[in-house]
């Protein structure tokens, strides 16, 4: 093994005898081949440890196996630094033991980190692969490198995929390595990256990210979810002083508590929520005089833990505004938000989600009930909303056969926009309900 390889490849692994094989292939064929790779099994129960020793004895030269004593399991971000702790390399790859690589991977990504002495990670696409290594629609990964202020695109998700990760050594040992403490700790780790180092990006896929029932972001209850994201982002903020950088930017440092102010809003800690808010406003007072910004801020893509079991964030913060902003602000805003089509699409998806699952149709006006009393809710939009909800939610009805709701939904469907009286489907629809005692037979709604 040579005394200082270019890059040492550092993996923790846990539970995934039946990837490791090909992980561990995908390395060793690299067409860069100045590298180790430096591994920690994590307590794994599966046959990993066989399968490492066997690889280890196979190539001495170019593998150094470890684990924690006794062989306990101590998470991801402990087996990590205990890999980086033994890694001699110039530059730091990371990749999961169930994921895979490119032949060019490596070749592609230290040429860029060698001509861009700046930059103190590189990271690229990914390709979706299942458990058994075929391709999955999509790419992981978002490049972010062009945009105007990257560490504001990784505050609010972590667009890096691990397993395209290159850091350069000098980078991981100004902002530190993964914090132990955290379930989140690439995530948090990426933003010290961003906020203190330029980054860069290859544009194709480089690595195979699997997906699988064990990947420790799937299958997560939103509820354990959020904790473990909220405790990212307060680890962040208070360390924020000694991470510096553009982190201490006051745009950034509002941003992050206005990320803050929505998970607190998504786990229901109202109160933390709006104290989170109004930091905002204080940390960059600008951000007052820039309505566009915080209403895409407002629009902005959100996790599927929020949902129509909450109220519309966009209103709900609207409503809870500081005092000082100006009228014109929250009328601007006010606006923007009713005109948007996500606003009216998440009513309308709220309306027919709720009245599926209700047995009368009168509770699907409901779905305003928890609109702000501090804020008018225009009687026309509100009825644009009905006129998409009761017509879909008449044709659900129909397609199972319930006739009583079949009904309800109807004379609902009618009475909301009338011009649905010159389409025969209806006329057919209502018919058939009325006219037929019980369920709407399964002949006449294939008909």
């Amino acid at each position: 093994m040579p005394e200082s390889p270019r890059v040492s490849v550092f993996i923790a692994s846990y539970n995934h005898a039946q990837f490791l094989p090909e992980c561990l292939d995908s390395i060793l064929t690299q067409t860069f081949q100045d590298f180790e790779i430096v591994v920690v099994d994590d307590g794994s129960t599966d046959g990993s440890h066989e399968i490492l020793i066997d690889y280890q004895q196979r190539f001495p030269e170019k593998i150094l196996y470890y684990w924690h004593p006794g062989q306990v399991n101590k998470g991801i971000s402990a087996s990590c630094n205990l890999a980086i702790s033994k890694a001699r390399g110039e530059y730091l790859a990371w990749i999961g033991s169930d994921d895979a690589w490119y032949p060019e991977k490596l070749v592609q990504q230290v040429a860029l980190l060698d001509n861009h002495p700046r930059y103190g990670l590189v990271y690229s696409y990914a390709h979706f692969i299942d458990e058994s290594g075929n391709r999955i629609t999509g790419l992981a990964g978002v490049d972010v490198t062009h945009d105007t202020n990257p560490l504001g695109r990784i505050i609010q998700s972590c667009h890096t995929p691990a397993q395209t990760l290159v850091i350069r050594r000098d980078c991981l040992e100004d902002v530190g390595v993964f914090d132990e403490n955290l379930v989140y700790s690439d995530w948090e780790l990426m933003i010290r990256i961003f906020a203190c180092w330029e980054v860069g990006f290859i544009g194709s896929p480089l690595a195979k990210y699997r997906l699988h029932t064990t990947n420790i972001s799937k299958g997560i209850d939103p509820k354990i979810n959020l904790q473990r994201i909220l405790a990212m982002f307060q680890t962040i903020r208070d360390k924020a002083n000694y991470i510096g950088g553009t982190l201490l930017l006051p745009r950034n440092q509002a941003f992050l508590s206005l990320q803050l102010a929505f998970h607190h809003y998504c786990v229901g800690n109202l109160e933390e929520a709006k104290n989170n808010l109004s930091r905002a406003f204080e940390e960059d007072p600008s951000l007052s005089q820039d309505v566009n910004y915080f209403n895409d801020w407002l629009n902005s893509w959100k996790p599927e833990y929020y949902n129509t079991s909450h109220g519309h964030f966009g209103f709900w913060v609207i409503a809870n505004l500081p005092p000082q902003i100006i009228i014109h602000f929250r009328d601007k805003l006010l606006e923007l938000q009713f005109n948007h089509p996500d606003t009216k699409e998440f009513f309308i998806r709220r309306g027919i989600e709720w009245g599926s699952a209700q047995k009368y149709p009168n509770g699907v006006t409901e779905i305003f009930s928890d609109f702000p009393v501090c804020i008018p809710l225009p009687r026309v939009w509100k009825d644009q909303v009905l006129r998409e909800v009761f017509p879909t939610l008449l044709f659900k009805s129909y397609k199972v056969g319930d006739i009583s709701k079949v009904r309800q939904y109807w004379v609902k469907t009618i009475q909301s926009n009338p011009s649905w009286l010159r389409n025969r489907g209806i006329w057919s629809v209502g018919l058939n309900a009325f006219l037929r005692p019980g369920k709407v037979s399964k002949l006449s709604r294939e008909a």
